[in-house]
């Protein structure tokens, strides 16, 4: 799969003709795959991509309000990687990207070669949020392009979203952000460091979504593949443990901190 800048993206239509669909894509959940499943449907006569951000724009348009990431960068573009897309296009938000609007996003797609493209029933775009999901299939039309709401997925009879799976973890209902997700919710590690009597204390990376303090059942991995559901197995994972949740750190008991690179968290044993 290629990874490919927005500028680079726009300036060639190298991939021509291309269906694709756009956001954010925190955490890849159930929602987002049927997305992938709609634009992947377009083969042979397309190739297929995901546009996406390389920073979520809410932590730069909301700072007082973002609640973190349920996925890194590295976890986004592993997903897409697996699902077979072609490319993945990353966008740098920035006060001037954000000032495009939706119609002047959707013609430089259009002048990228973009063929196809859908999106979710609550997907907005542009200055101010300007461009709906309907007036997306609007402006696509007029340039050509064929465009398709998708509907939600749905989980207890509410939609699926990052939103609700990013306060279940943060309140610690991890059984439903993992039937959301389709996976366990998984924290990638950045450091770590004695923490007395034999324990580690794992750092989670910088905005990583975590449940409340306690002890929870986890799953380490010693690279960075993902678990594919909870409790599978995995060529390197290094088996179930129990952890202690504490001041924003994964504290494990007898373990080489540099053995660690991602944390899958499963099961509630007791909450603090």
């Amino acid at each position: 799969m290629k990874v490919l800048d927005w500028d680079d993206f726009v300036a060639s239509s190298d991939l021509a003709p291309l269906s694709v669909t756009i956001g954010v894509f925190d955490g890849v959940h159930r929602g987002h795959q049927k997305l992938i499943e709609t634009v992947l449907s377009k083969r042979p006569a397309m190739r297929c991509a995901v546009i996406t951000f390389r920073e979520n724009p809410k932590k730069l348009l909301h700072p007082h309000t973002f609640r973190g990431n349920i996925f890194t960068l590295d976890q986004k573009i592993e997903a897409f990687s697996a699902a077979d897309l072609d490319a993945c296009v990353l966008i740098d938000f920035s006060r001037n990207f954000g000032k495009l609007s939706g119609a002047e996003f959707i013609s430089l797609l259009a002048r990228a070669g973009v063929k196809f493209v859908c999106v979710g029933s609550n997907f907005r775009c542009g200055h101010k949020m300007d461009t709906n999901a309907q007036t997306l299939v609007d402006l696509c039309g007029a340039l050509g392009i064929e465009a398709r709401i998708v509907e939600s997925v749905l989980q207890g009879g509410h939609p699926v979203s990052s939103s609700r799976i990013r306060n279940d973890v943060l309140e610690g209902r991890l059984a439903e952000a993992a039937e959301m997700l389709g996976k366990p919710h998984v924290v990638e590690v950045a450091d770590s460091e004695p923490a007395g009597e034999g324990l580690v204390a794992f750092a989670p990376i910088e905005d990583a979504v975590l449940p409340p303090e306690g002890r929870y059942i986890v799953r380490l991995t010693a690279d960075s593949r993902l678990e594919s559901a909870a409790g599978g197995p995995e060529a390197s994972g290094m088996g179930k443990a129990e952890a202690r949740i504490a001041g924003g750190r994964i504290i494990l008991d007898g373990l080489d901190p540099g053995s660690v690179g991602r944390v899958a968290i499963i099961n509630v044993v007791s909450q603090e």
